[in-house]
């Protein structure tokens, strides 16, 4: 695929994901930072992103950015929290941008809004945009057609003291890949830990009579996950409005 400027917002722009989204996006070429958007009331608004780069957009919200209407290959890409996602979502309908959602612990409300607008935007919604993790939950339903019922599945994940949902929205992830494909996974054998500063650990077990497998993908740098959107984000800008998951991501760019 030829790589075109990908042209990116960031919303949640001072949190730990967008932080360093903001990062990233600004030292790759094959992407233009437009915005970075953090809450109404934040002392960071009109700070410069980069304290290092003269060039670089300061922090503003989402009022300010109906400038950027109809620039081709927008792609918002949202880590904030349920209601920052409802406005990341009514500004990609103004602004005729795709949409990239990686805030976890959604509402059900919140998640209809989104798929509803994706009869207009290109949308993907993902709990996680590790590449490893995407291919960790093709691994696990691979394993779990193959096993059946009579081995049983546990997962165990672990992040750092501060996240708030648990199970983590890559352990429910994880915990769909395989029981739609066929695995023995009851609610209390999805475990969650917290503590530290875990970035991320999930480790999927399915242990049967005299034997076990275990899959377990660590997080070291939330960089990983930043790169894993960034690609996703070149790949979304470039699809017609619909619905898509990292699955999707992966096939194409395969």
């Amino acid at each position: 695929m030829t790589k075109t400027n990908t042209h990116i917002i960031v919303f949640g722009a001072s949190g730990r994901m967008g932080s360093r989204l903001c990062t990233l996006a600004s030292a790759d070429p094959s992407c233009t930072l437009l915005a970075a958007v953090v809450r109404d009331d934040s002392p960071r608004i009109d700070q410069p992103v980069r304290e290092t780069s003269a060039t670089a957009p300061t922090f503003t919200n989402a009022v300010f950015c109906g400038k950027f209407r109809d620039i081709p290959r927008t792609v918002i890409v949202d880590f904030s929290s349920d209601a920052g996602v409802l406005r990341a979502r009514a500004l990609a309908l103004d602004i005729n941008a795709s949409l990239l959602v990686g805030t976890t612990a959604l509402s059900p409300s919140t998640v209809a809004a989104l798929h509803a607008a994706s009869e207009k935007i290109s949308l993907l919604i993902t709990p996680n945009t590790s590449i490893g993790v995407a291919a960790l939950s093709a691994a696990v339903a691979a394993i779990a057609r193959t096993l059946g019922p009579d081995f049983d599945c546990s997962i165990v994940e672990a992040h750092h003291a501060m996240k708030k949902d648990a199970p983590s929205g890559t352990a429910i992830r994880l915990a769909r890949a395989a029981r739609e494909a066929g695995a023995s996974l009851p609610d209390n054998q999805v475990v969650a830990l917290r503590g530290g500063d875990v970035v991320g650990e999930h480790t999927v077990r399915f242990a049967g009579a005299g034997e076990y497998i275990e899959l377990t993908h660590r997080a070291t740098s939330r960089d990983l996950f930043a790169r894993g959107a960034l690609r996703a984000a070149a790949w979304l800008a470039q699809q017609p409005p619909g619905s898509y998951t990292m699955d999707d991501v992966l096939r194409v760019n395969a």
